[in-house]
């Protein structure tokens, strides 16, 4: 696919040039190692950028060794207990089944390290494209880097998930991995998903959710993230943005054990892995 097609520019919702001009209000976005950065600075101004990643590292990381981000993965990783482990191998058990159906144009909602890109790139079924988005560029950079996705089946854009710079109607799947559980304004981005999904597109959403009369659930709603981490919000507001044939299964729960990396969930809470899978349809 060419991926310029479906592109334009979030705040304008017109067409960008081939050098990426938007040609309305002329503002000029770029490509860089490999990533479309396509994101307004007076429209997301207020994203908090949650990786904190130096030029350094995209440029010069070592993917022979233990180094970067390798070394970070691994460290949070050992902090996991066994029931969040299950629990997780469950979801994703249950991702690998439902990625064999997929076909057409796949939108990968905020990649960042690419836990759902590795297991749409693994999966025996190839027979989709395959675009990836975060808000932050760097994380796709790397990301891109680490998993050598040089295969032309594979796209990066750098879009705030509340303002997509992606044309209307652009994408047959769109999955998720925890994506709503990060970015303010949730109600926001289930209208943007339902606006770049083709008639009949499925949105499939893997992720954990808390319980509302938790610590975790304080923590969210004083960043304005609780919409993205309770199973019921979520399945309101994409209800409210359209989508229909709404299915929600939690395939387990486990208890989060203390790591310093996270600051949701909180440790000790539970947490439940879901998948929530829903369509767009006008009938």
């Amino acid at each position: 696919m060419n991926i310029e097609h479906i592109l334009m520019c979030p705040k304008c919702h017109c067409g960008l040039s081939k050098d990426l001009e938007c040609k309305m209000c002329h503002h000029v976005y770029n490509h860089k190692n490999g990533v479309y950065d396509i994101v307004s600075e007076s429209l997301s101004n207020d994203q908090e950028i949650l990786w904190h990643i130096p030029d350094e590292m995209i440029e010069g990381i070592n993917l022979s060794n233990d180094s970067g981000e390798f070394y970070w993965a691994k460290d949070y990783n050992s902090r996991k207990n066994d029931e969040t482990i299950k629990a997780e191998k469950q979801l994703f058990d249950y991702s690998v089944q439902s990625i064999e159906t997929f076909s057409g144009v796949v939108c990968d909602m905020a990649t960042g390290r690419g836990r759902m890109l590795q297991m749409l790139i693994d999966s025996k079924n190839k027979n989709f494209d395959i675009v990836c988005t975060d808000i932050d560029r760097k994380i796709l950079m790397l990301t891109r880097k680490v998993k050598q996705t040089d295969d032309n089946r594979v796209h990066y854009i750098a879009t705030d998930g509340r303002y997509l710079s992606i044309k209307n109607n652009s994408f047959d799947y769109i999955t998720s991995f925890a994506a709503f559980g990060n970015i303010p304004e949730g109600e926001k981005v289930a209208k943007e998903l339902y606006r770049v999904l083709k008639e009949s597109g499925k949105l499939i959403i893997f992720g954990t959710f808390i319980e509302k009369d938790s610590k975790s659930f304080e923590i969210a709603k004083s960043r304005n993230l609780e919409k993205g981490l309770v199973e019921e919000y979520l399945i309101k507001d994409l209800e409210d943005a359209g989508f229909k044939n709404i299915n929600s299964v939690v395939v387990d729960k486990a208890i989060w054990a203390e790591n310093p990396y996270d600051l949701l969930p909180a440790a000790g809470d539970m947490n439940y892995y879901c998948v929530i899978e829903s369509e767009k349809s006008h009938k």
